[in-house]
This record gives structure tokens, sequence and C-alpha cells, in this order.
């Protein structure tokens, strides 16, 4: 091959700058012109690419966010909109890139694959905050967005502490609770609240059952009064996206009100001065941490050389430290799971 795409694809994650940059280094190395395709999956749609050069690339490594700039292209995923885009994405690379790097979640991967079967090779390199791609143990930018998110909690509870609060810490995460469970265990959560654990009935659609929404109410009511019969002043529970703060398609959310609903739950339960805090998109931004760094960098380089071997339709992993891949088709059937072991440390390790 000579010459290659690279684009980000669906939500960004800090260290995807870190992935170009090492790219570029590799694809230099290796002879290759790589060009940077602009706004993920529409760029390519509508040939938007200009080469990276060394010094396009200088320093973004330190950077939040992606050069490259991102976004949900709709018709990969409409089925009736799906073939005329992939056949376009092809037919504007032909001659012009012979492979593609794709940065993104499973979405993404999907794309990737469609791409490959139609006659453009592609390699991925799992890019999301939420950790939620079965296949590697870190994705590139759920370093950086733990860490945010013990930042910012670490901040509210000395308000909490403070004022003998009660904060309902919403964090990022539909179905995937790897940031809740972690940022719960690294601050100190009185209690941590996943979709994969916990007994509750979460539906899909909709809200919980009333039995079941009061079940949940009265275990993290008793919670908070055990830990203030332990002499805790302050308490922080965290709670996961998908339970708290996910609309379905008629704008409810699992909890009946959300966040807010479920601090005045607990506020008129135990006495305590409850509020909530929705973290957000403070998760999504800021520098990446060296390990996020040093992932992405690795992953880049790798996803070259897969590609100039003439390698594809494969996704670049780390796995026990060490950087690998697996075939897409395999990746994307691997199920996701979060350590039970963990979440009941979650649970013995604080009031």
């Amino acid at each position: 091959m000579k010459h290659i795409g690279i684009l980000t694809s669906g939500g960004d994650s800090p260290g995807m700058n870190a992935a170009v940059r090492a790219a570029v280094f590799a694809a230099r190395a290796q002879g290759i012109t790589l060009y940077g395709i602009q706004q993920g999956y529409r760029g390519l749609y509508e040939g938007n690419w200009d080469e990276l050069t060394l010094d396009k690339v200088d320093a973004i490594h330190a950077q939040g966010g992606t050069i490259l700039r991102t976004a949900r292209f709709m018709p990969f995923q409409d089925s009736a909109r799906r073939q005329p885009a992939i056949d376009q994405c092809v037919a504007n690379c032909a001659g012009k890139i012979d492979g593609l790097i794709v940065i993104g979640g499973d979405g993404s991967f999907r794309g990737a694959q469609d791409l490959t079967n139609h006659g453009l090779p592609c390699v991925c390199l799992p890019g999301t905050i939420d950790n939620d791609i079965a296949c590697t143990d870190y994705t590139i930018g759920y370093d950086t967005a733990l860490n945010t998110v013990m930042n910012q909690v670490d901040a509210i509870a000395d308000t909490a502490r403070s004022h003998d609060r009660c904060m309902i810490i919403e964090v990022m995460g539909n179905k995937a609770g790897d940031l809740t469970l972690y940022g719960g265990i690294a601050c100190g959560a009185t209690a941590v609240v996943l979709m994969e654990h916990g007994g509750y009935r979460f539906p899909e659609e909709g809200e919980m059952d009333a039995e079941t929404k009061a079940r949940f109410e009265s275990d993290l009511v008793a919670r908070v009064l055990k830990a203030k019969a332990a002499g805790k002043n302050y308490f922080l529970i965290f709670v996961a996206e998908g339970i708290t703060g996910k609309k379905d398609k008629n704008g409810k959310t699992r909890y009946p009100g959300g966040a807010e609903a479920l601090a005045k739950a607990l506020g008129d339960a135990t006495g305590a001065d409850a509020r909530c805090d929705i973290l957000s998109y403070v998760q999504r931004g800021g520098r990446p941490t060296a390990r996020d760094r040093v992932i992405a960098t690795q992953m880049g380089d790798y996803a070259v050389g897969l590609l100039a071997r003439g390698i594809s339709n494969r996704v670049v992993v780390i796995h026990n430290e060490v950087i690998m891949d697996y075939d897409i088709n395999q990746a994307l059937k691997m199920p996701k799971g979060l350590s039970a072991a963990d979440y009941g440390l979650a649970w013995r390790v604080s009031l």
C-alpha cells in the first residue's frame, strides 16, 4: 500500500490525536502517504481529506479531542441508505486511498467491516471513553475519562463534606459501567449502581415498575443510613447515566425523573441534604493521560504495520499489556463483561 487514510468516528476520546500522530510517523517510515479524513465517514463519503505531514501533527499527542473532528454518519445506520453510501465511499477512494485506519467504537467497526467487504481494506482502533469494546482491556480515552471523573468528584466531595450532603453523581455509560464502577472505587463511593449488576430490572425502554423502583430506593436509603450510623456526614452515590440520564424515544429514563428525582427521594427518606451532579461532557475532554498517549501511540503504529503487510479487517487491542489484533467479525461477537468481584469490592470498601 502506498496511500492510507485515517479517520475518527463516533464520540471523541482523549488519545485519538496520539494515535493519528503515531500513524503519520509509522507511515513515513514505510514510504506510505497518510491522509487525514475530516469528520469521520462523512468525510470519506464527501472526499474531504488532506495529506498529514509531520509538521501538521507536531505536539497533537498532548491535545484532547481529535484534530480530524468526528461525526456520526447516519447513512451507515440506515439499512436503506447504507449500501449506496458504502459504494460512494469506496468509489471516492479508488486510485487515491488503498487502505483505511478507523478510530472509534463498535458502530464504527461495523462500518469498517462493510468497507473491507466491498474492497477498501480497513484496520480499527478502539477509541471510546466508555471502555465498552469487549476484545480489549482498555480503549483509547478511558483512562483519561476515569481520571477526570475522579478529579471532578474529589472536588465535589470537598463541598459534600463541608455541607453534610448526599450527592448523586451521574457518570457516563449506558450499558457499560466501567467509569461508574472504577470511578466509585477510586472516590470511595457510598454506593455504586450499574446496569450490569445489582439485581434490579432496568428496562430497555421506559421506566422501571413501581415495585422495583421502591426496592431500588430502599436499598440506597439503607446504605446511606448505615453510613450515617457509622458516623459519616456525607455520601457519594455513583449512578450510571443509563439508569438516570439516558432517555428513550418517549423522553423517559429508566429511573422515573432521572438523577434529580432520585436525589429528592433519598433526601426525603434519609433527612440528608441531597443534590445531584451530572458530570456530562466534561468526561470526554481534557489532556490525555500518559497511559492513553502510550496505548494510542502503540496502536497507531501497529495499525499502519498491519495495512503495510496487506492485513485488514482487524481490530488492534491491548490484552495483558500486549498490543495484538483480532478479526473484526470475532471482535464484534465478544460479550462485554464487568467484574462482579470488583462490583462487590466497591460495596465493601466504603461507606
